[in-house]
Order: C-alpha cells, then structure tokens, then sequence
C-alpha cells in the first residue's frame, strides 16, 4: 500500500514490517537508554546466565521450530504445515504422542507459542540459573552445579513436560501450549510478579509480531461458520500444564526454602487464569453446538487459587494464631504444615484425577470404528464424507461410571485410519456447504497429499439444498461421496409440484401433479430452457425460473458452485 504511494520505493521492500521494526528498536532504545537501570539489569542477568543469555530457553524454541520446519513440512508451506500424522491420537500410535505437543496446526498457532515461551521462558530460567546459588557452592564442583549441564535441564525437563502433556491431554492435541503454561506456572509460583510482566509482555510482542506478520487486513462482511474462539482450546491440556509448572515450582520452592508472598502468588495466579481462559468450561454437543459452563469455570479459578495460595507459601497469619498466641511456637509451625500439606495434596491430587480422564480416550479402540462409504483411500487413510452419524473418536471411549458409550453424532468430511488409530472431522458440514469446496491434507513422516472436497448443488425455493459432495485426491479421478435427499419446491404451479432430485449426471426437476409424476428433466445449462410437465425451466446462470401460463416464478437457486 505504501508502496504505491511512494513510487521511489521498490514494491519488493517490506515498508510495514520494516516500520513496525524500527518503531520498536527505537523505543527500546529510548526506554534503555535513559534508564540508570540498564547496567544492573545487564549485571543481574550475567550473573544467572552463561553471557546473559537465556541458552535453555532459545533451545526450546529452536527444537520447536526444526519440528515444525523439517517434520512437519513448515519449510515448504509456511502457513499450511502437516497436522493430522502429529496428533496424540492413541496410546497405540506412538509417533503422534512423541510429537504431539512439539507440532502446530498453523503458523499462528507456533507463533502464538513461542512468543509465551520468549515471555515465560527467561522467567522460569532465571529462577533456575546457570549458576548455583546455595552459598559456599562453586559452578563446575558437581554435575548439576556445571552450568552447561544446567542449560541443557532446562530443554530436557521441556521434553518431560511435552511428553507428560501428551500421554494426559483429553483428546487428539496438538501444539506446545501445554507446556507453555507449565512453565508459566513455575515463573508466577516462582516469581509472581515478573510473572505478571512476561503476561503483558506477551501481548505487547504478539502485536508486534502480528503487525509483522500481517501489516494490514481486508476485512469484506460474509458470512462464515465461526466456532467460538473457547470450543478450540485444550482447557483440560492447559490446566494439566499449570497444575505440573506449579507443582515444579513447590519442588524447587521446598528444596531452596524460598516461598512466595501469598497475595503476589493469588493474583499473579487469577489474572493469569483470566487472560488465559482458564475459566472456559464447555462441553461438546451433537451438530457442531458447544455449551460454555462460565461460572463454573470463574469458581474453580478462585478456589484454585486460594489453595495454591495455602500449598505454596511460607505462612499463613489466619486468626488461629490470635487463639494461640498463648501456646508455643510448635503448635503454629504444626498447624501451618498441616495446612500445607492438605492444600498440596489437593493439587497433587487434582492434577492426577485431571490426567486421569485422559487415559480411556488415549487407550480407546478408535480402529473399530465405522466409516463412511464410499471414501477415497490414500495409502492408511479413508476420506469420506457423512451427515449424522456416531462419533467413531468419541463413541469408541468406554467410560466405567457409564452404562452407555458417550452419545455424539457429528457430520462433515471425516478422515480416518486404523493404523494410526484416527478417525475425526476434518470439516464440518456447515464449513463445507459454506466454502462449497475444501483441501484437506493427509500425510506422514516426509510424504504429504491434498484431497480435495466439493459440495456442489441447488436449493429448490422455500426448501433446503439437494446436493452431492465429490472427493479426488491430487491427481486422481473423483469419487462421489454423499448424495442428499430429493427435495419439493415450496411453490404450486398450476397445481403441479416441482421435486429437486440428484442424478448420476447432476440434477434433475420432477413435476408431478396429485402425487403422480407427469414429467422430468434435467437442470438446463445456463442460458437453456427446457419443458417437462407443462412447465418451462429456464435457466439464468445461478437461477432457474419456473414458467407456466403468466406464472413466472424463481423455483431454485444454485447454492454451491457446480464444479469438481
């Protein structure tokens, strides 16, 4: 844009990104520069990193983005990775759980990831430091007190938490959020407030990073299938991840007996929460319907933090120590560790139950689920295409405490393979009747194919669609999918009814009178006009007009673009 508007600029030259760049080096360097500040800051950060460099945290983020450059095809399309093979679909799939939480389903998606990582990480490894801090110890003295050694604890307990985040998320996950809130969770247990700035801060660089990314938008009104942006999140991931970050937390907390301040820690906890839709309770529904559970969320964010609170401070100044301040100091320090212990115990045992509910999904037999037929077969996958019926992922899961299997129907483009114990909806059937087309991409380690979807047909008047939906890999022929239902037009002409009906060939009108058929034909080509029943069908590009006598009348509309 800018461009056009300064011809002296190459239109090769990123003006926008270039701008927000500068814009943003200046100001740091306004800010650092008139700061007395910055040599201490600089000082402090030599002394817990190896050159003042965060080394643990900047492997993390290169381990992620090899994953999604190299394994995931990232290189090649930047904004269209390989997803499906690196979900943690099954127990029994094990290439999905080890790669699950390392892989992204778009480039927003790493993104958004990393620039949290950028903002919690160096918080969490601060804390930790590359050199010991227990007096009298020396770097070099013991392996764990080397601090190269201690660097690389930093990735490796990253690969712990990714794993555990895998093998316990509900559902086929993908994506390092899990872990990102893991390690938000050690840096506000640890450091509340520093923990609090890396939340800002993480918004601040993610407008940076998208004013980058997309320095300008077009925005034009259609319509479109908007899933709430709270039906997309792995609540139950996020919450095991910050469950295990705090529990790390304690651990390092208990070793170095350095507790938190307890007001800092419960507000540092609750804004984290808010801002991160910790609260977002929902359950699935059939048809694509979600139901958001909101108090019942804002609630458990409260109490949590409350006993967090109780598990991960020093001490607790309740009225209990009015009623004994006349007794020893013995009976306080009992009462404190009796409070501690329950509170922990409470988030030990939560974390467990919350990683629990994720064992019958993993270990759930989704290879005997049904497919649709016909579907198109691409080495292990079945594409295909289904309204209506049972969740083959979710109907698979046997619960104990149920007598029946969780009762789900969905519709849309389904993809599934024994193999590799998928079977999910790709795209949903509102998505499809609203694109009219979609590409989906199967795949594995270094080989990927599209198949493209087509939802092509017309809507008699007054009456929903009638239409066919057509799958072809790249460079195959096309299988027809799903054929709909034949469908009456809601206006009587003349007293004859007019029935829209797929065919082999495409689609055809019947006219009947009386519930007898007195003539068919096919839908003319546009600019033809054709006669079945007494009727004249002329068609008019995206239109057919019924005409009769002085009738004349739209009788239906094209609702998908009519191409494979």
């Amino acid at each position: 844009m800018f461009q056009s508007l300064i011809p002296a600029i190459p239109s090769w030259v990123p003006v926008e990104e270039m701008a927000v760049s500068v814009a943003l080096v200046f100001s740091l360097a306004v800010v650092f520069g008139t700061s007395d500040r910055t040599g201490p800051l600089l000082a402090r950060l030599r002394r817990r990193f190896v050159v003042g460099v965060p080394w643990g945290t900047v492997l993390t983020i290169g381990l992620v983005v090899c994953v999604y450059l190299f394994l995931q095809g990232g290189l090649e399309h930047p904004r269209d990775p390989l997803v499906l093979p690196f979900r943690s679909w099954s127990y029994f799939y094990p290439l999905g759980m080890l790669t699950a939480a390392f892989s992204h389903g778009s480039l927003s998606h790493i993104t958004g990831n990393l620039v949290a990582t950028a903002m919690f990480g160096p918080v969490a490894e601060y804390v930790w430091g590359h050199y010991p801090r227990k007096r009298g110890s020396h770097a070099f003295s013991s392996p764990l007190r080397n601090p190269y050694v201690r660097i690389l604890v930093v990735p490796a307990v990253v690969f712990v938490v990714g794993l555990f985040s895998s093998f316990f998320a509900l559902g086929a996950v993908i994506g390092f959020s899990g872990v990102v809130f893991a390690i938000a969770g050690f840096a506000i247990v640890q450091r509340p407030l520093l923990g609090l700035l890396a939340l800002l801060g993480n918004r601040v660089l993610s407008l940076v990073v998208s004013a980058i990314q997309n320095p300008q938008t077009v925005a034009l009104p259609k319509p479109r299938v908007i899933t709430p942006w709270w039906a997309n999140v792995a609540i139950q991931g996020h919450a095991i991840g910050i469950l295990a970050g705090g529990l790390l937390g304690f651990a390092l907390a208990y070793s170095r007996d350095r507790w938190s301040d307890g007001p800092r820690l419960w507000f540092g906890l609750v804004a984290f929460a808010s801002f991160q839709g910790l609260w977002a309770f929902y359950l699935p529904r059939s048809g694509g319907r979600y139901i958001l559970f909101r108090w019942v969320g804002t609630a458990v964010v409260f109490l949590l933090a409350a006993i967090a609170v109780l598990a991960l401070t020093g001490e607790y100044q309740f009225a209990h120590r009015q009623l004994l301040a006349d007794t020893s100091v013995g009976m306080n320090s009992v009462f404190d560790s009796l409070v501690r212990t329950t509170a922990l115990l409470a988030i030990i045992v939560l974390t467990i139950g919350l990683s629990g509910v994720a064992v019958p999904y993993n270990a759930a037999p989704v290879n005997q689920a049904e497919t649709p037929e016909p579907t198109v077969e691409v080495r292990d996958y079945s594409v295909g295409y289904a309204e209506d019926i049972p969740d083959g992922y979710v109907g698979s899961v046997q619960l104990p405490v149920a007598t029946a299997q969780t009762d789900i129907n969905t519709s849309g483009v389904i993809i599934a393979s024994d193999r590799r114990h998928v079977w999910h909806t790709v795209v949903l059937e509102a998505e499809l009747a609203n694109r009219g087309r979609a590409v989906v991409d199967v795949g594995g380690v270094g080989w990927r194919k599209q198949v493209v979807v087509n939802r092509t047909g017309w809507k008699p008047t007054g009456n929903q669609s009638v239409y066919k939906v057509y799958l072809r890999p790249r460079g195959e022929a096309s299988t027809l999918g799903y054929t709909s239902e034949p469908r009456r037009a809601e206006p009587v002409i003349g007293g004859r009814n007019v029935t829209l009906r797929p065919t082999d060939e495409g689609f055809e009108f019947t006219v009947s009178r009386q519930g007898q058929a007195i003539g068919r034909t096919p839908v003319p080509a546009s600019g033809n006009n054709v006669t079945a029943g007494g009727i004249t069908f002329v068609r008019n590009e995206s239109r057919v007009l019924a005409r009769l006598n002085e009738t004349r009348l739209t009788i239906a509309t094209r609702s998908e673009r009519n191409n494979r």
